[in-house]
């Protein structure tokens, strides 16, 4: 279910900044290409958005009340044409972590406010039957206010969070048009495809009279 976003006083301060931001990380795009020095360029102009702190407050953003079953909560607040390039705020409430997997498509993650663990993996030594092997530990970043990490479609991370947190987690697709994301299921010790995530809050400004 998409939730309708609330205005507040810096609503059109934040829809410009926004814009600017995006505008901006479409150039990136078009001019580098999906590589390693594009995407983290790319990193490097959404880290610029953390300045206008103001603008992106837990009262605006806020996280799933405690005790909740979800943990974080998902705010888009930029989409482009044919749902590339969308730019959401997560705000987090706690403890939670999420499985090793990759994204098929570029993905951003910037600091705004807690601190977020990213610890990234290799594929190992292939399956007997053909397929991609276990996850395999190779770095670890944390990411806090004014840093992040650019990753490439097929790179492979998980994140951990021991407390509440609000980031910037920015793909070149969609979320919900991401269908064949894959997570590592460590207890059956094979690769899994996530569902498209649905549960995300409609944040852009409104259009219209």
């Amino acid at each position: 279910m998409v939730d309708t976003f609330v205005h507040d006083p810096h609503a059109e301060e934040r829809a410009a900044a926004v814009r600017s931001a995006m505008n901006d990380i479409g150039v990136l795009e078009a001019d580098m290409g999906v590589t390693r020095a594009g995407v983290e360029a790319i990193r490097d102009r959404l880290v610029a958005l953390v300045s206008h702190r103001h603008l992106f407050s837990r009262q605006v953003f806020p996280a799933p009340e405690p005790g909740a079953r979800q943990r974080s909560r998902l705010y888009r607040i930029s989409q482009g044409a044919g749902d590339r390039l969308a730019l959401y705020v997560n705000s987090s409430e706690g403890a939670s972590s999420t499985p090793v997997h990759d994204h098929t498509t570029w993905a951003v993650v910037v600091g705004f406010d807690g601190r977020e663990v990213n610890r990234f993996f290799t594929h190992g030594e292939p399956h007997p039957d053909g397929g991609p092997g276990g996850p395999v530990p190779c770095g670890e970043f944390t990411v806090e206010r004014g840093t992040g990490v650019a990753m490439l479609p097929d790179d492979l991370h998980s994140i951990h969070l021991d407390g509440a947190a609000m980031n910037f987690h920015l793909y070149g697709l969609a979320l919900e048009r991401l269908t064949g994301r894959r997570y590592w299921h460590e207890g059956d010790r094979v690769w899994k495809v996530f569902p498209p995530h649905s549960d995300i809050r409609e944040a852009r400004p409104l259009v219209g009279p």
